[in-house]
C-alpha cells in the first residue's frame, strides 16, 4: 500500500494534534471491499455492488449540464441509481472483470475508518469513506471523477486552495459559528458521523439545522484545529482536519471553477 501523505496544507497546530495513526487491519478490511465494489460494475452484478455500500450512501460527482441548461451541478449517485449502474455500465464488455485492474491507495486510517482512493482500471475514480457499523464495514462517503480527471498538472496550487476552504470551514467550527459553517459548504452538503452509544450503531446523518444546534450546544473550541490535505485531481480533493473533540474527514468537487466541500465523515478524537 502506498502511503498518500503527499501533500499537507497545515492551517493550525497544537501540541495534541498529532498526526492519526496508520491502521493495517483497516486497510486489510476496505482493500477487498473497494475492490469488489469496483468489480461488481465491470461484471454487471449490482446485488455485488450494493452489498459494499451504507444503504444511505452519499456519493457525489459533476454533472456538467444540469437539465440542458449548460451550468454545472453535483450528481448525487443513490444506490438505486448504482443498481441501475450495475446492470447497465459495462454493457460493451471492455471491462473484463477478472484481468481489469482495481487499484487502491489510502490516504488514513484508524481502527474504525478509512479515506481512499478507488480507480477503477482507466475508467473512473473514487475518493472514499469506509467505517465499521456493528462490526461490518460499509463504505458511506464517497466524490467521485472520470479517470482523465486524475492526472492534475495545476496539482499544488489546487491543494493551497482546498486547504484555505477546509480552513475556513474547520475555523467556523472552532469559533462556533453556525452561519460561517454553512457559508463555507455546498447547499447540499452531507455531514454525518456512526452513534457507537447505544446496543446498535448506526450513520447519523447531520442537516445543517442539526449542526447549527450542535454548535450552539458545544461553543467555542478548546484548541484549535489542524488541516491535512491529502490530494487534489482537477475535479476532486481529500483533506482531514483534527480538531480538538474529533477527527473529520472532508471531500471536495470543482464545482465551476470553486472549491466545495460536499460531504464529511467524522469521529471522536481519543482523549
Amino acid at each position: 500500500m502506498i502511503r498518500m501523505l503527499l501533500a499537507a496544507a497545515i492551517l493550525h497546530f497544537t501540541a495534541a494534534a498529532g498526526a492519526v495513526a496508520d491502521d493495517p487491519a483497516t486497510e486489510a478490511a476496505l482493500e477487498p471491499l473497494a475492490d469488489r465494489f469496483a468489480r461488481g460494475f465491470y461484471a454487471r452484478d449490482p446485488g455485488q455492488v450494493l452489498s459494499t455500500v451504507h444503504p444511505e450512501l452519499s456519493k457525489l460527482g459533476l454533472r456538467p449540464d444540469f437539465q440542458g441548461l449548460g451550468r454545472m451541478t453535483i450528481e448525487n449517485l443513490t444506490p438505486g441509481d448504482l443498481q441501475i449502474l450495475g446492470e447497465l455500465y459495462n454493457a460493451d464488455g471492455r471491462l473484463d472483470p477478472v484481468t481489469s485492474t482495481v487499484d487502491v491507495r489510502f490516504f488514513d486510517t484508524t481502527s474504525d475508518t478509512g479515506l481512499f482512493q478507488l480507480t477503477a482500471d482507466a475508467d473512473w475514480y473514487d475518493f472514499f469513506v469506509g467505517t465499521r457499523i456493528n462490526g461490518e464495514w460499509v463504505l458511506v462517503n464517497c466524490a467521485y471523477g472520470a479517470f482523465e480527471w486524475i492526472d492534475n498538472p495545476d496539482r499544488a496550487n489546487d491543494i493551497e486552495l482546498i486547504g484555505g476552504v477546509v480552513a475556513r470551514y474547520a475555523e467556523a467550527w472552532d469559533a462556533g459559528d453556525a452561519d460561517a459553517v454553512v457559508a463555507a459548504v455546498y447547499p447540499d452538503f452531507d455531514r454525518r458521523h456512526v452513534d457507537r452509544s447505544g446496543d446498535r450503531e448506526y450513520l447519523a446523518p447531520e442537516t445543517l439545522e442539526t449542526i447549527a444546534m450542535r454548535l450552539d450546544a458545544r461553543g467555542v473550541a478548546t484548541a484549535p484545529s489542524r488541516v491535512t490535505v491529502f490530494e487534489a485531481t482537477r475535479a476532486t480533493g481529500a483533506a482531514r482536519i483534527e480538531a480538538a473533540d474529533r477527527t473529520e474527514w472532508v471531500l471536495l468537487l470543482r464545482v465551476a471553477g470553486e472549491w466545495r466541500i460536499v460531504n464529511s465523515f467524522w469521529e471522536t478524537r481519543p482523549v
